[in-house]
């Protein structure tokens, strides 16, 4: 019975392990993509007007949404 707590908590903790990489990795993909759609939306209306305050936040929106993340 010892043996099969101590591989059953070792699966445990490898399970953590991977899970916590891919949700880095996850995280690192957002951020690249946050740079990413910021530039691209400050790059496309620039400017610090009200409308183009709008239309920066709707071309950010698609942005994100086009890499597969929520806004």
């Amino acid at each position: 019975m010892h043996a099969v707590t101590k591989i059953s908590a070792a699966l445990l903790l490898a399970s953590a392990v991977a899970f916590s990489g891919s949700a880095l990795a996850q995280t690192g993909t957002r951020d690249a993509s946050i740079a990413r759609c910021v530039k691209v939306a400050q790059a496309q209306h620039p400017g610090d007007a009200e409308d183009v305050q709008l239309q920066r936040t709707a071309a950010y929106k698609a942005c994100m949404t086009a890499a597969g993340h929520a806004p």
